[in-house]
């Protein structure tokens, strides 16, 4: 019996790890395919995972730059809170400097995730 939904997982797995199409067309044929079949499948199996992984890398690339934007502003409003607050409230900076080390700490992760996205959309290509 051949188990389409799984072995359509199964591959797209296999090619996110790194195996080779033969590999996966072992794997559909110990799945239960036809062996006319496990050619064109594992390269319609393999255009789907770059498919899927290129959409990630997208999503990615997009949470990066709303990421930045939001550490941006944590960080500004940290910093002139924790202005004020040594002006007028000098009781209150540690709550403002974490405001700082929160939008310093998104804008760090964005960089990174913006950094990793754009490398594999480079592999992609």
């Amino acid at each position: 019996m051949y188990r389409e939904k799984y072995a359509q997982k199964q591959a797209i797995h296999l090619y996110t790890i790194g195996q080779s199409c033969q590999q996966v067309q072992e794997m559909l044929l110990l799945e239960g395919a036809a062996p006319e079949q496990a050619a064109p499948l594992a390269l319609k199996y393999q255009k789907l995972q770059r498919l899927l992984a290129t959409e990630d890398a997208r999503k990615q690339l997009k949470t990066a730059g709303m990421l930045r934007t939001i550490g941006s502003v944590f960080a500004g409003g940290g910093i002139m809170l924790s202005l004020l607050s040594l002006v007028y409230l000098t009781n209150h900076v540690v709550l403002y400097y974490g405001l700082i080390g929160l939008g310093v700490g998104l804008i760090i992760k964005s960089a990174l995730d913006k950094k990793a996205a754009e490398k594999m959309l480079q592999q992609l290509k």
